[in-house]
């Protein structure tokens, strides 16, 4: 009865033993090979998790980076999906990302806001009235993405 969510919705969890795969989401359910969790319990189950949603985020990140740094005008360095602790995203001062693998439990538009907000920090490195700006021009609705995470994010976890 278990359920994940994955870009903002819940899947329910079933266990298979006829996968190639430790974990696949397949017509509507996260499947996981039911090996992984005799071999080695729920930390085995959990960390096939967050490699499914690493390994999704970098196809979906690279894409919507694309998008948005095309509308902020800006070029970014190398983009990374991890563990970040109590952040969702980080921007170094080389202009690499650096991405939470928990984000890709949000819905789709509030990963835009995350990329927008780190992709206008290669503009404006604070968190000043400039900055809020650029990110009003690129995705006006942030405000409400960002009271989702501030609302719901703490509930994105495994």
């Amino acid at each position: 009865g278990a359920s994940f969510l994955y870009l903002g919705r819940n899947y329910r969890l079933r266990f298979v033993s006829d996968t190639s795969r430790p974990l696949v989401l397949r017509n509507g359910w996260f499947e996981l090979d039911e090996r992984v969790t005799a071999e080695g319990g729920a930390p085995a189950a959990r960390k096939v998790f967050r490699d499914f949603y690493t390994t999704r985020a970098a196809s979906l990140l690279e894409e919507r980076i694309a998008l948005f740094a095309r509308r902020v005008d800006v070029r970014h360095g190398p983009v990374a999906v991890r563990e970040l602790g109590y952040h969702w995203a980080s921007c170094g001062p080389s202009g690499s990302l650096n991405f939470h693998w928990k984000i890709m439990m949000a819905p789709s538009t509030v990963i835009d806001y995350v990329v927008a907000h780190e992709l206008c920090h290669l503009k404006h490195r604070d968190h000043s009235v400039a900055f809020w700006n650029e990110v009003d021009k690129v995705l006006p609705s942030w405000r409400d993405k960002k009271d989702w995470l501030r609302r719901c994010g703490a509930a994105l976890d495994l």
